[in-house]
């Protein structure tokens, strides 16, 4: 009986051995391609490592080949990606079309999309046959998924005839007037909305493009069964759209005024603030129980100019959101001519007893600045205290005021500041050279092991800002996994801890993280399929890429394929909404 159970075990052992050798070398391939891909893959090896990988077997091996391919931006690897537009798995062919579109971003300049082994002289037809693969998948694809991705990846490449630019939005549109299916839908509109942005080549979206985009801007258009909450980025995407090419009118801006999602809501207000068309949706705009709405609400005022901004603006300083409240004080600064507006400024300033509380600054800084324009001398003598507060914020705003009052004295004090960001304001306000800056470190961060990405596989970051509560971060390994280890590296050695969120741009993005003179430096860029959609986290710079990370407060498309997303809020998008200018962090852990 033994016997034949030890014989069965070696049988099942023997049975597995192959498969955990398989597993095992498909593993050492991704950690080379990886390593490879953080190397921007300067050797005919490196490139042999990926081209290889795309030709695996291995669905996984095959979709992070393909996707360092793309990421190296030269259009002479277009060929090695374009078998994968035909593979069996939907999910490598999604990777493929996006691959391929970020690949042919090395069109843009031939020159930087050449490198070892690359065959440059063949760079001249690539366009065409990427443009042609694209409109052929599409054509058969039977995943919707893929669809969607194809259509993203037409709109992507750099086309430079109006021929191209042409073909490729009519395979889209007309992709777009059959589609009923989410992802679909989700294709075409972020498809659309990048074609009407960034095609130099095509002036003019045509009358066809305009009716698939205005479709899917309407609610009513969602297909039977498909939840109309899901579908809402379709909504907000056609609309970023439409007032991208000022083809919206007013019914389509009123009826997104209306919409059930507050981003819609919010991009219909700024939408009036460009176009002046249903201005009177701004009183309900004023009064929406979602803040960024309020925020462009009244920021189309201020566009569209008159006396209800200051009404407005009034009303508004006291809202119970920080930011709205800032945002009506900043636009007091366009009410000279009215009492109460300047009233209330000079009130607000003149309460100095906050300028050395960490959280008690903000409302002070904002109307100091919108009163030197507004009330010249009156903001004179209340600026002392603000040039000489203890937190650094009150005096970068100091200077901007003091630059508005040209108030020299003031100025020549703040550019010998302690602090160069202080200083650098005030030499800004001066019109002198700023403060010369040691270089940013440049050395590259050491190679990916295996042992971390084992480690970090499916990893959280955990961020606990003073004063404010927790956030809790997803952090996508597979999507970007130079950029994970690097910033969970940075997070145990303590890099972040006492950092602030020294940049807020509400209904934009926070972003924090840096040092000054001794920043640190994270992976070159990691551009994947991931959006950059609320609660999305980036690297800041794609030309630097210092350890500086931001949140995205709104969807921001245009950031889409520009800048690295590593990361989701999972936890705490109200404890982001809530963070100001200064914040700082108090620890950032990994939770592996």
């Amino acid at each position: 009986m033994r016997t034949c159970l030890a014989r069965a075990v070696a049988t099942a052992v023997l049975a597995v051995v192959p498969a955990l050798s398989a597993a095992q070398g498909a593993n050492t391939t991704r950690l080379l391609i990886l390593q490879a891909e953080g190397r921007r893959a300067p050797t005919s090896a490196d490139l042999s490592a990926m081209r290889i990988g795309a030709r695996s077997g291995n669905a996984d091996t095959a979709r992070v080949a393909l996707r360092a391919l793309g990421r190296l931006e030269r259009a002479s690897v277009i060929p090695d990606i374009l078998p994968g537009l035909r593979h069996s798995l939907p999910e490598v062919r999604v990777e493929a079309a996006n691959a391929l579109a970020q690949a042919a971003q090395g069109l843009r300049n031939p020159a930087a999309g050449t490198g070892p082994g690359t065959g440059a002289g063949t760079v001249s037809s690539t366009l065409a046959s990427a443009q042609s693969a694209l409109i052929a998948r599409l054509t058969v694809d039977t995943e919707p998924g893929v669809r969607g991705a194809v259509c993203e990846a037409l709109a992507r490449l750099p086309y430079t005839t109006a021929a191209d630019a042409a073909r490729a939005e009519a395979a889209i549109v007309t992709h777009g007037a059959r589609a009923t299916a989410l992802l679909d839908r989700l294709g075409v509109a972020k498809a659309l909305e990048a074609f009407v942005r960034t095609q130099k080549a095509a002036p003019t979206p045509g009358a066809d493009t305009l009716a698939v985009l205005r479709q899917l801007a309407r609610p009513e258009s969602v297909a039977p069964g498909l939840d109309l909450s899901r579908d809402s980025r379709v909504r907000r995407l056609a609309v970023e759209a439409l007032t991208t090419a000022n083809a919206l009118d007013e019914d389509a801006i009123v009826r997104a005024a209306e919409d059930a999602d507050g981003q819609v809501r919010r991009l219909a207000m700024r939408a009036i603030g460009v176009t002046g068309l249903g201005l009177q949706k701004t009183r309900d705009g004023l009064v929406d129980v979602a803040a960024p709405v309020r925020i462009e609400a009244l920021r189309a005022l201020r566009l569209r100019g008159g006396e209800a901004i200051c009404a407005a603006a009034i009303t508004a300083a006291t809202d119970a959101d920080m930011h709205v409240a800032l945002i009506a004080i900043d636009q007091l600064a366009a009410c000279p001519s009215s009492a109460d507006a300047v009233a209330m400024l000079v009130k607000t300033a003149g309460d100095v007893d906050d300028l050395k509380v960490a959280r008690g600054w903000h409302r002070q800084v904002h109307a100091m600045v919108a009163l030197a324009t507004a009330a010249p001398e009156q903001a004179r003598s209340l600026l002392a205290p603000f040039a000489t507060a203890p937190i650094w914020q009150v005096r970068a705003y100091a200077a901007r005021a003091a630059g508005q009052l040209g108030e020299r004295n003031v100025l020549d004090t703040l550019a010998r500041d302690a602090d160069d960001r202080v200083a650098d304001a005030a030499l800004s306000a001066l019109g002198q050279p700023l403060r010369p800056r040691t270089p940013l470190k440049t050395s590259p961060a050491p190679a990916v092991t295996a042992a971390e990405i084992r480690r970090l596989a499916a990893p959280r970051a955990r961020i606990v800002v003073r004063d404010v509560g927790t956030i809790e971060l997803a952090l996508f390994t597979a999507e970007a996994p130079g950029t994970v280890v690097r910033f969970a590296r940075l997070v145990e050695e303590g890099y972040y801890n006492g950092m602030a969120f020294d940049r807020l741009s509400p209904n934009a993005i926070v972003q924090g993280g840096d040092r000054g003179h001794d920043s640190a430096v994270l992976p070159a860029r990691e551009v994947g399929t991931w959006p950059h959609v609320r609660g999305s986290v980036g690297v800041s710079s794609p030309d630097t890429n210092d350890a500086q990370f931001f949140v995205n407060l709104v969807d921001n498309p245009r950031f889409d394929h520009q800048y690295t997303v590593f990361g989701q809020i999972l936890n705490g998008a109200e404890v982001v909404d809530r963070l100001l200018e200064g914040d700082v962090i108090d620890s950032i852990t990994i939770v592996p």
